[in-house]
């Protein structure tokens, strides 16, 4: 391996020979010519030399009456003459080269990975702010800088981390549940109920627990008292004046409930119809620029607005080139009448939203009857719901 490398970097030739070939090369050997790779061709021979030595064959061949001819040139030497003729070529080849590692300084593609609730694109741009985005110079990248930026701009993670592979930039995140905020306030307290309802489970964390599962209680009955008496052992030493303990009442009280609620959806509905002709935009995003392709104005008036783009792939990655395609549709507002199937959805989502904004969290609905009523005004839904609800509430006791 070393001596095929030798001889291409030096360059060699190979020749062949007709009529005095042994003797002709029993000469170069005695006039320290290296000859190599012989072969035999019926009345031809076959051999290689330096490129350097060649040029003593012919006065060897008159003297031994052989007949030499040149096949083949290899080795660097001939590949250089060859591009020093071809100076385009050689100069394309510099200027690729100029172009690949001026374009490998900047930042190619970013990936986000580890997402669940937080989208993609917030993740995105908190790390632009920090110089982590397409076309961006590496040299400016400072992943841990930008990392504890991408924490500091969405709560809702507990961990963050931009790893680096060459001009490609992977932002991987993790979600975690925010870290419950700590009692600071310990008044004197109780947990009494906010509504009536039978008790399913109940627990005190602080306090005496004043309700069992089962029980029937009303609006504003104690749950959990955080004044009470304290009951010594009946085995023991009866105090005269028993203690009175009071505190901040702490815990949970979950109760079968029933609630009504009643939601409206009009018999009419304002909506954006179609109006115009659609009128589109083109832009090339090349390492972060927006370059348009054409000479446009805002649209007036309202128009609906969508988005495409088209990102570039080559052997499945993604090259900071894209298409992007803007979309105004012309439309106007106009008051479309409702159908009962259409008012009945419209209703629906109304009490979902109802729900959603009166029930604590966590509550469960268990049992639903709605019922429904139209007029000239719109429909109504009134819905009788038996639910599971958190009904324990934190009451200040005012001591004089």
């Amino acid at each position: 391996m070393l001596e095929r490398l030798f001889h291409w970097l030096f360059g060699y030739v190979e020749f062949t020979v007709r009529g005095g070939a042994p003797r002709l090369f029993t000469m170069a050997a005695k006039n320290g010519l290296l000859l190599w790779d012989f072969a035999w061709e019926e009345e031809t021979a076959r051999a290689r030399i330096k490129a350097r030595e060649y040029r003593r064959l012919p006065l060897l061949c008159r003297r031994s009456g052989a007949a030499a001819r040149l096949e083949k040139k290899r080795g660097l030497p001939f590949f250089a003459a060859r591009l020093a003729r071809r100076k385009g070529l050689l100069a394309g080849a510099v200027l690729g080269a100029a172009l690949f590692w001026y374009l490998s300084g900047f930042v190619w593609g970013v990936t986000v990975t580890g997402t669940e609730t937080v989208t993609r694109r917030q993740v995105r741009d908190a790390a632009a702010q920090y110089g982590v985005s397409v076309g961006s110079p590496r040299a400016q990248l400072k992943p841990r800088q930008a990392a504890h930026g991408i924490l500091a701009q969405i709560g809702r993670l507990s961990w963050a981390s931009v790893n680096t592979d060459g001009c490609f930039v992977e932002v991987a995140v993790k979600e975690g549940e925010p870290a419950p905020e700590a009692e600071t306030q310990e008044k004197w307290s109780n947990l009494v109920a906010s509504r009536g309802g039978v008790v399913v489970s109940a627990q005190a964390e602080q306090g005496r627990l004043e309700v069992q599962p089962g029980d029937v209680v009303e609006k504003g009955q104690i749950l959990v008292s955080g004044l009470y008496q304290y009951i010594p052992d009946p085995y023991g030493r009866q105090p005269t004046h028993p203690a009175q303990i009071l505190g901040p009442a702490r815990g949970s009280v979950i109760a079968e409930t029933y609630r009504e609620f009643t939601a409206q959806a009009e018999s009419s509905q304002d909506r954006q119809v179609p109006s115009g002709e659609r009128e589109e935009r083109v832009f090339l995003r090349l390492f972060g620029l927006r370059l348009p392709l054409g000479l446009w104005s805002q649209p007036a008036g309202e128009f609906r607005f969508s988005q495409s783009v088209s990102a570039w792939e080559v052997l499945g990655v993604q090259l900071p080139v894209a298409l992007e395609e803007e979309r105004y549709d012309p439309v106007v507002t106009r008051s479309v009448p409702l159908s009962r199937e259409e008012q009945r959805d419209a209703a629906l989502r109304a009490l979902r939203q109802l729900q959603r904004e009166e029930l604590p969290q966590g509550a469960e609905i268990l049992e639903e009857e709605l019922r429904f009523t139209y007029t000239q005004e719109g429909c109504t839904v009134t819905a009788q719901c038996r639910c599971w609800e958190e009904i324990g509430q934190i009451q200040e006791i005012l001591v004089e």
